[in-house]
């Protein structure tokens, strides 16, 4: 072959390879991907995502099938300036993509693998037989992950014509954000009574001021994350972040604590473990360091975080103005000496013993001469409705409130529960 043909085939294969090169998505165009989620009723879930681009992007060359999201449907897709949501897309170099998101009311929690049954099985041998008790560590395996994986689907171009082809080549999220959950600080509590280190999540108003007093909520997760991450009673529903919301903010100013157990703190058998008068010992703690208005301290909980709730109320009858019970249950018998306290529980009909269990301990006040409100929602309402729904048991001016959700299970409870604006305006009404 002769030098110059040499040439020319080297040449045509050169330029051919760049030619290939620019058929695909080069990563160095994306500088990073962050996905951004909310806390609901069901756990944390990816709302948006964010593609920032060397350079803008045409806002008119993306349509809502131009990226899919791993096991999301996407919404809307559009260019912005800034990384954040706009009613209005423009050209820029953030690419937002947004993503349905809503409560399942039949969301159920991670099965446990092969291995986790057997680790169960040694546990169960060390600790001696199967069955949940006060003190145990159920292994916190319960996911609820905040990473997105995006894929480009369709070309884009950039504002000055270049084209951005489409590729299955995963962009994977290198930041991930979590609204509301990320406002609140990680400390740690030592127990005096065994020196064991208690962990916590601790919400703080933006706009703290020390001559203020502030109402502190407490908040209890159930067993299903028991010994996870100290973020995980975040992560788990909105039990804890509902109060941090800037509407409920912007209603009730408040401090919120969401201690992450390392063990079960009661089963179902009546016994608890130590950890709740760590609790007692850390809510009496954080008076010392924080403005807290002592008249009006909260305490709410989920399954096994309202068991733990009634614990403590039982054992320091004097330390909460109010209590929202969701989904749990104690001996009845054991209940009467809170029908001074001012309660609102609320339980699925779906839940066989806690809407049992509860209706006996409201009945027992019942018969010692207590007016008790009583209702029964349906669950599949709007937030709204169950407002309007709320403010018409507050009307009644009872103490002692308990309310039905329609059919649902155990854990459906808690997923419409928390953020309803008239059962949260009711708790903060309640003062020693």
């Amino acid at each position: 072959m002769e030098k110059k043909a040499i040439i020319t085939v080297v040449l045509a294969v050169f330029f051919g390879l760049v030619q290939a090169q620019n058929n695909f998505v080069n990563p160095e165009h994306v500088e990073s991907v962050t996905a951004i989620s909310r806390v609901l009723g069901d756990g944390r879930k990816v709302a948006t995502v964010i593609l920032e681009y060397d350079v803008p992007i045409s806002n008119k060359s993306l349509t809502t099938d131009s990226y899919r999201v791993e096991g999301k449907e996407v919404t809307r897709i559009y260019a912005n300036t800034v990384p954040e949501r706009a009613e209005v897309g423009v050209n820029g170099r953030y690419v937002i993509i947004e993503v349905k998101v809503e409560v399942d009311l039949n969301a159920q929690p991670k099965q446990p693998t092969e291995a986790d049954m057997e680790k169960k099985k040694e546990r169960d041998r060390m600790q001696g037989g199967p069955g949940l008790r006060a003190g145990w560590s159920t292994g916190g395996d319960d996911e609820y992950p905040g990473n997105a994986v995006v894929v480009q689907t369709r070309n884009i171009k950039t504002v000055q014509g270049k084209i951005y082809k489409a590729s299955e080549t995963p962009i994977e999220s290198t930041v991930e954000k979590c609204l509301v959950a990320d406002d609140f600080k990680q400390e740690e509590f030592v127990s005096p009574y065994t020196g064991q280190v208690l962990p916590y999540n601790i919400y703080i108003p933006e706009d703290y001021n020390p001559e203020e007093k502030y109402p502190l909520v407490l908040f209890i997760h159930d067993a299903g994350v028991a010994s996870g991450p100290v973020t995980q009673t975040l992560y788990q529903g909105n039990g804890a972040t509902s109060w941090a919301e800037p509407e409920a903010q912007a209603r009730h100013k408040c401090i919120v604590v969401a201690p992450e157990y390392p063990f079960i703190t009661v089963d179902d058998n009546w016994n608890y473990s130590h950890h709740l008068d760590a609790t007692i010992a850390l809510l009496k703690d954080l008076q010392t360091r924080y403005s807290i208005d002592s008249t009006r301290i909260y305490t709410s909980g989920q399954s096994m975080g309202c068991m733990s709730s009634i614990v403590m109320m039982l054992k320091e009858p004097d330390l909460f103005a109010g209590a929202l019970l969701v989904a749990g249950k104690w001996n009845p018998e054991l209940m009467g000496p809170l029908d001074k306290q001012n309660i609102w529980i609320i339980s699925c009909e779906g839940d066989h013993s806690s809407n049992t269990l509860q209706g006996q301990a409201v009945e027992l006040w019942r018969n010692q001469g207590n007016t008790v409100s009583e209702a029964t929602w349906d669950m599949t309402l709007p937030v709204e409705q169950l407002s309007e729904e709320a403010n018409k048991m507050r009307a009644e001016g009872n103490h002692l409130l308990f309310t039905h959700l329609t059919g649902g299970n155990h854990r459906a409870t808690w997923f419409v529960s928390y953020g309803i604006e008239g059962v949260q305006d009711w708790l903060f009404e309640q003062h020693k």
